[in-house]
């Protein structure tokens, strides 16, 4: 496995995500989150932590790349990308965001819109993955 193959489906990955980030947390969420001010850091500090984040995720990412390229078989695709993503989304929605609904002061609401949030994320992180990945 060529990890230097396995960046760029990185990289198109973390943009994905973030983008998708954007969008659902950032923009069409963005006002549910006003109840738990306390628990979130303000958007100007979140700028000081921003790069340590892309660089985590795109890590991250990295790692998901290297287990697709071995899970699909040499068959990359969006179609198989998407399978793999939905396993990945749900895997990390039940082990992330619900842990956090359970153990911070968290609304249900805003709980059960970030799991979705965030299992839509790594589908579309699958499908990306799947139409960007060429594991041999």
């Amino acid at each position: 496995m060529n990890m230097l193959r396995l960046a760029i489906p990185a990289v198109a990955a973390t943009v994905a995500f973030f983008a998708l980030g954007f969008l659902g947390e950032g923009w069409l969420l963005r006002e549910h989150f006003l109840p738990y001010q306390a628990l979130y850091r303000m958007p100007e500090q979140l700028q000081r932590f921003m790069p340590i984040g892309m660089v985590a995720l795109f890590l991250g990412n990295l790692v998901v790349a290297a287990i697709y390229a071995k899970w699909c078989n040499g068959r990359p695709g969006a179609s198989s990308g998407l399978r793999f993503g939905l396993l990945v989304g749900v895997f990390v929605a039940c082990v992330h965001p619900i842990a956090n609904l359970l153990t911070m002061n968290l609304g249900l609401r805003l709980g059960i819109e970030i799991t979705a949030a965030t299992f839509v994320q790594w589908a579309a992180v699958g499908m990306v993955l799947g139409s960007t990945c060429r594991p041999r």
